[in-house]
């Protein structure tokens, strides 16, 4: 039975797994984080979940919407209210505007984008090695995976972690061309200039005269804010960006900061936090390396030479970044994931 080795528990490297799961393959994923899903990530907390990870999705990202449905997965619209609240300030004031009609709806999952993640991992039934970060991959015949104590073998590697944390962080044998280690490490990795946050109240405060939470203020630590309340959960809560001037101070201080700007906006009329969290996607050493260079956001994504095959078509890579349709988003990663399991598929015939 061939050995199909996939580096990376995230959705495109499940979704592979997936594609193969009533294949004669015998599959395995490399993980170095202790938890699936890569750059989704929903934290339970106190009862509530806070979405830090990838989050909506639309009606063109088909790939992604025909999975979801064929795994009855619940999903729902994204609302925004009539009126946004922008805050202009120091320069100016804070302001209300009316919010244009939206041409498509937005989409979010009622129980969290870690569910889908949590059913691909059920329904491929495959198993995960965690806390194993890949070092090196030599090829002579199959692949020899090492990483700090382990090695595994394969006949066939899908490697679906950033491009851009490939080329700064595995080494290959025999050497990947020097044109192709340029464009992984010029590949912008999506989510890597994001600090992503959400914050859960007992009482949903802002809600009033047709504004329910959507906020733009560029030169505050909130940049971006949605609603992010479940009426069947009784969840208040919000979801959004932080400014990335705020990257270096600490979760807790960037919290203080966060219910600060809260006050200012609302007139001291909040309530108590329930429950706070932030990803500085900058500083997952598993999204992109310390060193990597910063890229304009989906540099070469969707570059046709990220899903060529390499040693004799046996080795290919699958990030969201690497897709012909829509890279960089959910939609991309289940797309190229599902196109490599394909690609696979046509081996055994």
């Amino acid at each position: 039975m061939p050995k199909v080795l996939i580096v990376g528990a995230g959705l495109s490297g499940l979704s592979t797994a997936y594609a193969l799961k009533d294949s004669n393959f015998d599959i395995e994923i490399l993980e170095a984080r202790s938890r699936p899903g890569g750059r989704i990530y929903t934290k339970k907390t106190n009862s509530v979940h806070l979405e830090l990870g990838a989050t909506w999705f639309g009606p063109q990202h088909t790939s992604l919407l025909a999975l979801v449905r064929n795994l009855e997965i619940p999903y729902k619209q994204q609302e925004n209210g009539r009126e946004a609240l922008y805050d202009f300030r120091p320069k100016g004031s804070v302001e209300r505007f009316q919010i244009p009609t939206q041409g498509s709806p937005t989409f979010k999952f009622e129980n969290g984008t870690s569910e889908l993640i949590n059913k691909l991992k059920q329904e491929s039934s495959v198993k995960i090695h965690y806390d194993k970060v890949v070092k090196s991959v030599k090829f002579n015949d199959r692949f020899y995976v090492e990483t700090e104590h382990n090695q595994f073998e394969a006949d066939y590697l899908v490697i679906s972690i950033p491009v851009q944390l490939i080329a700064d962080s595995i080494e290959f044998e025999p050497h990947l061309s020097e044109s192709s280690k340029v464009l992984f490490s010029n590949t912008h990795t999506w989510m890597s200039d994001s600090i992503k946050f959400s914050v859960a109240f007992d009482s949903d405060f802002w809600k009033k005269d047709g504004f329910i939470g959507t906020l733009m203020s560029p030169q505050q630590i909130i940049q971006e804010m949605y609603d992010h309340s479940d009426v069947n959960t009784s969840q208040n809560a919000l979801v959004g960006f932080l400014n990335s001037g705020y990257s270096k101070l600490s979760e807790e201080d960037r919290k203080t900061q966060v219910l600060k700007h809260f006050k200012s906006v609302f007139s001291n009329k909040t309530a108590p936090s329930l429950s706070y969290a932030d990803v500085n996607w900058r500083d997952e050493k598993f999204t992109v390396h310390e060193k990597a260079e910063l890229l304009v956001p989906h540099q070469n994504n969707g570059n046709p030479r990220l899903r060529e095959g390499f040693y004799n078509n046996s080795l290919f890579f699958s990030a969201s970044e690497t897709a012909a349709q829509t890279p960089g988003y959910m939609d991309g990663a289940v797309h190229r994931g599902l196109e490599v399991g394909e690609l696979l598929l046509n081996k055994l015939t």
